[in-house]
């Protein structure tokens, strides 16, 4: 406990309690802004994707009806790969057998597609689809690099260490506490904690709690397009 004798330490301490506090808030804000903006293109990018693999199930009609049902055999099952990329994310084993499966229906789409542009009738149509399956793949390798990602480690660490110099200053430097200032610091600290870990949650868009779930039912949607 401080003493009367020791007005002025109290004071200097009090003033670096606030540049903490100030310190924490600033990183925090700027940590929020960041990983709701990461949010926010997840989410445009998974939408983006849901288009373009609709353009891509539409283009496979300009080709004869054999090669139309090839093309939408391997297109339903890239989506289908697609929606369980989500459902996975938590499950290594199982998200890395989707994506080795998500791979290999890729690379038979394009080997299709670069065997149609060499017969001339076909070739029209066939680079279409060579087009809108690199832009496909292209947004697909975007928002995979996106939803990997998260706030980087130093960050977090010293967000976390800035709340514990605060906890450690401010009990050094607070006389004894009433009843009542202890509710108003036990809601201000889980106040605190909540935000911090929405903050932290956002940028984990494939593992956290809160989900592009508007982007994603895009994608689920696209399976009507093979309802026939």
């Amino acid at each position: 406990m401080w003493h009367a004798g020791d007005t002025d330490t109290l004071g200097g301490v009090n003033a670096l309690l606030g540049a903490l506090f100030g310190l924490w808030g600033f990183m925090l804000a700027f940590t929020f802004s960041q990983s709701g903006n990461r949010f926010e293109n997840v989410r445009g990018y998974i939408v983006d994707e849901a288009n373009m693999l609709r353009t891509t199930i539409l283009k496979a009609d300009f080709f004869p009806d054999s090669i139309r049902r090839a093309y939408r055999t391997e297109l339903r099952s890239y989506l289908e790969e697609r929606i369980a990329y989500y459902e996975y994310a938590n499950n290594e084993a199982e998200f890395r057998k989707n994506r080795e499966a998500l791979t290999k229906t890729a690379h038979a789409l394009w080997a299709m597609t670069v065997v149609h542009s060499k017969n001339v009738p076909l070739s029209s149509a066939a680079n279409g689809m060579a087009s809108s399956l690199t832009n496909l793949f292209d947004i697909g390798i975007k928002r995979e690099v996106l939803l990997s990602s998260g706030i980087p480690a130093p960050i977090s660490i010293m967000l976390i260490i800035l709340v514990l110099a605060i906890c450690l200053v401010g009990g050094f430097t607070t006389p004894t506490i009433k009843r009542k200032e202890w509710i108003v610091i036990a809601v201000f600290a889980l106040l605190a904690s909540g935000i911090l870990y929405i903050t932290m949650d956002l940028a984990r868009p494939m593992a956290g709690l809160i989900k592009p779930d508007a982007g994603q039912a895009a994608i689920v949607n696209l399976r009507s397009f093979f309802n026939e």
